[in-house]
């Protein structure tokens, strides 16, 4: 599978100059498992000059460059959409709105590549193969022990490693290049299930750990359209559904600038750990409209605390960020959920994108911010989803924006549900103390807000929300008024300051 796939409907250039572009999966176009495409420019603090041509008829006024916060004035000449951008950040052109996500491009704008400091660990020593011929696991897995044993980095230069489950030790520095795929091994997906009792299939494994660093722009690819598209196409049950990057019962790890693509389930979860940071990363998972390509999450902080999510991109087959306690499976985790923040990140959703929920099996739910987000796509832009005994108690959602909606379940911009998971359960948690100032939502979704409550299971006390500058479509809303709120569906306590 090559590192390059081919792009078939646009041409990209920065400043006159051919940029690659790429694809979200190498699953062949005969599979029918449509891919998008995204290129990654390079931001030294001045202004690029960035034009995109399709091979196809762009229409006037069909056609869109987002976010819009960033207010990029394009201009469309016969088929080719150009503007300029100075600042780093992450841009979607579409050169036909709507939902057909082929007609996208995306693109990374990104500082220059850093090395870090340190000794590295030299590859070639361990004579790993970088073309993606061979499987070279136990190579790589024992430069990685050998490196934290020693202090020093693993650096991995451009080129494609083919890799079965790789386990990231305590005390890891490891560094990608911008060129570097980790691509998970078709041939072997035997090594990827559950056989230590997690519960969990995963590709790249952090457990026990503690100190540990990755950074870089290179790219883990759990190659998830090829298992849960070609080699085991059946639905979110099927054996080919795994993570990306899954993390438990580990502490003190950041990433910074890595590309998490193609997951074939959740992308990321992070479980039962404290002190975890994702800054600048990119997450691109499939959002086909197919029923073996389901459950792509983004990322799941679950039972954690001190979960930083800063600067990232995602765009989701499922909820972009999902903050929960699963609490069932292996390990069954049940853990409070304190102190996560999502802070200027660029997402996209066919569901949910700024998310509590839905599985809230712990005690207490508390200090969540989400602030200074752009969603440009979700079914459900700010939602809370309690249905087992959570108390969630202090979430502030602080300027975030929304451009528009991707026409999902719900079709609703604000969607709160406190209502039992099953009929009879005899116990629910409550939603406390959730502020939603600043934001902003560019356009009306289909369907109104709602704010909801069983009342056979709550008080009206249980689901306190304030509201404070909230505006739709250009109109400031500062009460519950029928025109954007599903008033027969609000039932808690809502104030408007």
């Amino acid at each position: 599978m090559s590192l390059h796939a081919a792009a078939q409907s646009f041409t990209v250039s920065c400043n006159g100059e051919s940029v690659p572009l790429y694809e979200q999966n190498d699953v062949p176009a005969s599979y029918k498992l449509s891919s998008y495409k995204y290129a990654r420019l390079v931001y030294s603090g001045e202004p690029l000059n960035v034009s995109i041509t399709a091979d196809f008829s762009v229409v006037a006024n069909d056609w869109d460059i987002a976010p819009y916060s960033y207010q990029i004035q394009g201009n469309l000449s016969d088929k080719t959409i150009s503007f300029t951008i100075d600042r780093t950040g992450y841009v979607v052109v579409r050169f036909k709105k709507g939902q057909d996500f082929t007609r996208r491009v995306v693109l990374f704008i990104e500082e220059p590549e850093i090395m870090p400091d340190g000794d590295f660990v030299n590859l070639s020593s361990y004579c790993v193969d970088n073309t993606g011929q061979y499987n070279e696991t136990k190579r790589i897995q024992k430069a990685l022990d050998d490196a934290a044993d020693a202090g020093k980095v693993v650096y991995f230069p451009d080129g494609t490693y083919k890799v079965s489950l790789l386990r990231i030790p305590s005390n890891s520095r490891v560094h990608l290049s911008k060129g570097c795929r980790l691509l998970a091994d078709p041939e072997d997906f035997e090594s990827f299930q559950n056989n230590d009792n997690t519960g969990t299939n995963r590709f790249i494994y952090i457990k026990d750990a503690e100190n540990i660093q990755i950074t870089g722009l290179g790219t883990f690819d759990g190659n998830g359209t090829y298992f849960r598209g070609v080699f085991d196409p059946n639905g979110s049950n099927g054996i080919g559904a795994m993570r990306v990057l899954f993390i438990v019962n580990s502490k003190n790890i950041t990433f910074d600038g890595i590309l998490l693509k193609d997951a074939a389930r959740w992308n990321t979860q992070i479980v039962g750990c404290q002190d975890i940071t994702f800054r600048n990363c990119k997450m691109l998972n499939n959002p086909n409209t197919n029923a073996n390509l389901t459950n792509f999450d983004g990322w799941d902080p679950d039972a954690s605390q001190r979960v930083l999510i800063e600067n990232c991109f995602g765009w989701a087959g499922d909820d972009n960020v999902a903050v929960k306690c699963v609490g069932t499976g292996s390990p069954k985790v049940i853990q409070d959920v304190e102190d996560i923040t999502i802070r200027g990140c660029v997402f996209l959703s066919k569901k949910s994108s700024l998310k509590i929920g839905t599985e809230t099996r712990c005690n207490n739910m508390k200090n969540i911010t989400f602030e200074n987000n752009d969603v440009i796509e979700a079914d459900r832009v700010i939602a809370i989803e309690v249905q087992d005994n959570a108390i969630v108690d202090g979430v502030l959602y602080k300027n975030n924006r929304s451009d528009y909606n991707y026409p999902d379940a719900q079709k609703r911009g604000i969607y709160f549900n406190l209502t039992e998971r099953n009929a009879g359960q005899g116990y629910l948690g409550k939603i406390l103390n959730v502020r939603i100032e600043d934001c902003t939502f560019n356009s009306v979704f289909p369907n109104k807000f709602r704010i909801y409550r069983d009342p056979a299971m709550t008080v009206i006390g249980d689901l306190q929300v304030t509201i404070k500058n909230l505006r739709v479509a250009g109109n400031i809303v500062n009460n519950l008024t029928t025109n954007y709120f599903d008033t027969a569906n609000c039932n808690g306590v809502i104030v408007f300051e």
